[in-house]
């Protein structure tokens, strides 16, 4: 059964080692948002070159998309829920009876979020609220400003510019109890199995750039306005100070929030009613981190 999970970053492939020694690793993230500054942060740092790595960083347009290249997980280094809000023009969730959300693809977590806050609110997806894919979250806020749609499942730093263009917050998605692995890392079995040392520099290296965006905030934040495009110093002090704190040091996958995904596909397709979570995640790399007390060394000590 092929099992696709809207994840997103990705530890695509490697291929040979380069002239300066180093191996090359391209991996990917599929959506303009604060958490994935992390990854942005692991290359402007110089953090894979640290651990021998040269990797490429490809923008790939949601993660369902994403996913399809890999098809099944085996790392994830999560927030272990969504910071994806609803916002738009009406007032409540229960407004949107017989309007539209907007969603970058279906089957990622803009899509994933956006059914969950419309069945919270009593309604149907599809048939109580329509739902249409914009790719992007700047697709999603034209959307809104052209009329198409009344309200988009947006992050951080998109739902600040909401915001300041008066767009109303409906539902905030963590707040209403989702666990969900929203980034993560995911690589194939056959890659681990055939590339744990590459595997374990790639974690060390992004494991050392979530310390370094918790810790220095002005570096997230250029980064941040880098990958963004987004230069309003308010809306980005506000987007690291949203994340930096979500982002955990021991970033372990919960079984709670891939549950919940296979429970998303088994709508679909009913196998993945009887499929492990456990099964796609592998927690080795980050254990052998914090084992060696190099996670514990990240951080000020107090």
């Amino acid at each position: 059964m092929r099992i696709l999970i809207a994840l997103l970053t990705a530890l695509f492939f490697h291929g040979t080692v380069g002239a300066q020694g180093l191996t090359r690793v391209m991996s990917g993230y599929a959506a303009i948002s604060g958490p994935h500054a992390v990854l942005w942060v692991a290359r402007d740092a110089g953090l894979f070159e640290k651990n021998g790595l040269r990797t490429e960083v490809a923008y790939i347009r949601s993660g369902s998309t994403m996913a399809q290249t890999l098809v099944s997980g085996e790392i994830q280094m999560a927030l272990n829920t969504t910071p994806i809000v609803i916002m738009g023009t009406v007032s409540r969730m229960e407004d949107l009876k017989g309007k539209a959300i907007g969603v970058t693809r279906y089957g990622s977590n803009t899509d994933i979020s956006a059914r969950f806050a419309i069945r919270k609110a009593g309604l149907q997806p599809e048939k109580d609220v329509a739902l249409i894919q914009l790719e992007d979250y700047p697709g999603i806020m034209g959307g809104i400003l052209s009329g198409r749609i009344a309200a988009g499942a947006l992050a951080d730093p998109f739902t600040d510019y909401a915001k300041k263009l008066g767009y109303k917050e409906i539902a905030d998605i963590a707040a209403l109890g989702l666990e969900f692995p929203f980034v993560g890392i995911v690589a194939k079995k056959s890659y681990i199995k055939e590339n744990s040392d590459i595997t374990q520099r790639f974690v060390r290296a992004y494991t050392e750039a979530i310390a370094l965006y918790k810790n220095n905030p002005e570096l997230a934040m250029k980064v941040t306005s880098k990958y963004t495009g987004i230069k309003d110093p308010a809306i980005l002090s506000s987007t690291v100070n949203f994340y930096a704190p979500k982002l955990a040091r021991l970033p372990y996958p919960t079984i709670g929030g891939m549950r919940f995904v296979l429970e998303q596909i088994a709508t679909r397709d009913p196998k993945a009613k009887n499929v492990n979570p456990e099964s796609f995640m592998d927690v080795r790399f980050v254990k052998q981190l914090e084992d060696s007390g190099f996670i514990q060394s990240l951080y000020p000590k107090g």
